[in-house]
């Protein structure tokens, strides 16, 4: 994708880079089918979310300052503040170290791994030895989650008990 010029195009930008980060967001999305990854669910990956976060966020600021006339279009107006909006909020988020602590009965990375093969299209050959190769991927992904919660107890950081006990 060429230099972003306006908030969508910027906020284009961020979704193809978080498909590259997020297999279960591309999934989601139906943007990659074929796509048999799962994310780094380490303290690593979540640092590379952010990141992009950060860039993301940066690259919002240069293309307002670039064109002030962006914000008297309603449109790009509105994605400029909606992108900020949720992007700083999951950065406030990560620099909360809250993801160290993500643990629910609903929704955590164990449930968005199970979930993802059920999104996934499964008509033929192909499509399920795509499953198949994800599925191999799970205990990797698991082992990145144990990480997380693993690094957060070493600084204090954990989940509220009704979380670990239900």
């Amino acid at each position: 994708m060429s230099t972003p010029t306006t908030p969508r195009q910027v906020a284009d930008a961020y979704v193809d880079a978080l498909c590259d980060l997020d297999p279960i967001a591309a999934t989601a999305l139906g943007t990659r089918p074929g796509d048999d990854r799962l994310p780094d669910l380490s303290p690593a990956g979540l640092e590379a979310d952010a990141q992009l976060v950060r860039d993301t966020l940066a690259g919002l600021d240069r293309v307002l300052a670039a064109d002030p006339a962006l914000a008297d279009d309603p449109v790009e107006f509105r994605c400029a503040r909606l992108l900020r909006e949720r992007l700083t909020s999951a950065l406030d988020m990560h620099e909360a170290d809250e993801g160290l602590r993500e643990l629910s009965n609903l929704f955590s990375p164990v449930h968005s791994v199970r979930q993802v093969f059920s999104m996934m299209p499964l008509a033929s050959t192909e499509d399920w030895a795509v499953l198949g190769r994800r599925a191999a991927r799970v205990p990797e992904a698991y082992r990145g989650y144990l990480a997380t919660l693993t690094e957060g107890a070493s600084r204090g950081l954990f989940a509220a008990p009704r979380q670990v006990e239900t």
